[in-house]
């Protein structure tokens, strides 16, 4: 056993409350952290004060709870970034992006923050492409990831979380309401597959997605195929869809999911 008198103690007891919040997905209050770490309320609430400021945390104000934020999935992706051949869902997406010729991602959804997260890319190899950034945010009704991790909830599990983030965390337009988005969920409902290609901006992409599900059946991620605008076919959405569901599937089945 490594000596203990170099180690920092707060640091001890920080990631100890780390580890207890991992379990709880609901949160906890102080109290309850205090019990299960053995620590007085005092310095419990100082620490997770510390681990909200620094973004590690975040504070239900309503309850009185703290859970994890996605911050920790963030490191923890950027690690896996570096070791790719362990990824399931790496070798599924060089496959997709050879058969097509075009970028195919990896996106994963943070349900706390409402958001998702570009978490893989294998890009095209062809000279003119649109490349993004791991790490960053995709839209949640302006675009195709966006609308099928939208459909896997319902309607009124839409609403409240605009009631709880605000309208413009899931519907950023102000010209896009809340009926049409109701509307293009239930064609993805309906399809199983999700399309977007904006006519409107010629600089902008066409997409397809398809849902990545766990054993339970719950959507964990989402395959997107990705083509510049200007590069893509009229009969994109024909000539894609099938081999992006299959893709998604075949990396869902990995994961342990038994389709119905």
């Amino acid at each position: 056993m490594a000596p203990t008198y170099h180690l920092v103690q707060s640091l001890i007891k920080s990631l100890a409350i780390l580890e207890v919040l991992a379990e709880n997905v609901d949160g906890m209050g102080v109290t309850e952290i205090g019990e299960r770490v053995g620590m007085n309320k005092s310095t419990v609430h100082r620490i997770l004060t510390t681990l909200v400021h620094e973004n590690y945390a975040e504070q239900d104000h309503r309850k009185g709870r703290y859970r994890l934020s996605f911050k920790l999935f963030e490191i923890g992706r950027k690690i896996l970034n570096n070791t790719r051949g362990s990824k399931v869902v790496s070798k599924f997406l060089e496959k997709l992006a050879e058969k097509t010729g075009e970028s195919a991602r990896f996106i994963a959804p943070d349900y706390v923050n409402a958001r998702l997260i570009v978490c893989d890319e294998v890009r095209t190899k062809k000279h003119i492409g649109l490349n993004t950034k791991l790490g960053e945010t995709v839209s949640l009704s302006q675009s195709a990831a966006g609308r099928m991790f939208l459909s896997n909830i319902s309607d009124n599990e839409i609403k409240k979380l605009m009631d709880e983030k605000g309208r413009k965390v899931v519907i950023e337009d102000d010209g896009y309401s809340f009926s049409k988005l109701k509307n293009d969920l239930g064609q993805v409902r309906e399809s199983g597959v999700s399309y977007d290609a904006k006519a409107s901006d010629p600089e902008s992409t066409c997409n397809i997605a398809a849902p990545l599900r766990d054993e339970t059946g719950e959507l964990i991620g989402l395959i997107d195929l990705y083509v510049p605008k200007f590069r893509c076919p009229k009969n994109f959405e024909k000539k894609y869809s099938k081999l992006v569901q299959d893709t998604a599937l075949e990396v869902s089945k990995r994961l342990g999911y038994i389709p119905e």
